[in-house]
């Protein structure tokens, strides 16, 4: 059986994530989220869930998924060989993960705004089952250095571990952890990348790139990144979308520099059904965030009341 995948550092010591007061209303939301986006020039992006206590993570770093964690190659397969065409367009392994995860797959992107107000709506999200919780947005603020577009080869790198097995990507966390202290940077990036696991992921990148150098810096492949996308899917254009992407292991289990902050904005169960109807009022609901045809005929459907 495939091993779940471990730190090769130590543990990194994650401060909380501050938190400001429970917001009051709309104005109040919009001022707080202000203050926070100009507090210095990193960029900002925002992530809404319903439940405070969910974490921020990728699906497929969820607790519940480990074993399709330890599977992500074969479903990622599995789910490009009864679907083909819908992938057919998609030049490299970023394009892929992306329309998986429109698709509801779990993958090793985590969806953001930045828009606030997007996020906003999904923090008010009722539960389906009709459990009481705060929401929460988180503001995220991103360094420089943890920004990359689409195109990046450092995004090229993280994507690709999708095609890699558990047993590979261990190897190479185990590989990373062998570092002497006394190797320069070059030299490590010359020891791993001779290795047989790197070369395997060397070919996958030059698929898309053909004429991509052997000279993966490693610790890149435990970093998370903020990728902008291409605003070529209706859904990422309408939410003003962008992806959190993670490396072999979630960003809370490593230590490295230019880390990727995040602040909370709690929404009180209470305001969720207000603050709803008032972003409903500034165009901010599910017939503009969500423009496909299938959800649009759900919700005329819905529209006509049942006798």
């Amino acid at each position: 059986m495939a091993k779940r995948l471990s730190n090769p550092r130590k543990r990194a010591k994650v401060a909380p994530a501050p938190s400001i007061p429970p917001i009051t209303g709309l104005t109040n939301f919009i001022d707080a989220v202000t203050r926070f986006a100009e507090q210095d020039a990193k960029f900002k992006c925002y992530r809404g869930q319903r439940d405070t206590s969910w974490e921020n993570v990728p699906g497929l770093f969820r607790p519940d998924l480990i074993e399709f964690q330890k599977n992500e190659k074969r479903a990622v397969r599995d789910l490009v060989s009864v679907h083909p065409h819908e992938f057919s367009a998609d030049q490299t392994m970023f394009d892929r993960l992306v329309r998986m995860q429109h698709f509801g797959l779990p993958t090793r992107l985590m969806d953001v705004s930045r828009n606030p107000l997007v996020a906003l709506y999904f923090a008010t999200q009722p539960d389906p089952a009709g459990k009481e919780a705060d929401g929460l947005v988180t503001g995220f603020s991103v360094p420089e250095e943890r920004e990359k577009y689409y195109d990046s080869d450092s995004i090229s790198c993280i994507a690709n571990l999708a095609n890699m097995t558990s047993s590979e990507k261990q190897s190479i966390v185990e590989l990373r952890s062998q570092r002497a202290k006394s190797a320069s940077r070059k030299e490590e990036i010359d020891r791993l990348n001779a290795e047989s696991v790197f070369q395997r992921l060397h070919q996958f990148i030059r698929v898309e790139k053909p004429h991509f150098l052997p000279i993966i810096d490693p610790i890149d492949l435990f970093k998370p990144y903020y990728v902008h996308p291409k605003m070529s899917n209706r859904r990422i254009l309408s939410q003003a979308g962008g992806f959190i992407i993670s490396g072999l292991v979630p960003k809370t289990r490593i230590n490295f520099a230019h880390q990727i902050t995040e602040t909370r904005f709690v929404v009180p169960q209470a305001l969720k059904g207000p603050l709803r109807q008032a972003l409903e009022r500034l165009g901010i609901e599910e017939s503009t965030l969500f423009p496909e045809l299938d959800r649009a005929a759900k919700r005329i459907t819905a529209s006509y009341p049942v006798r």
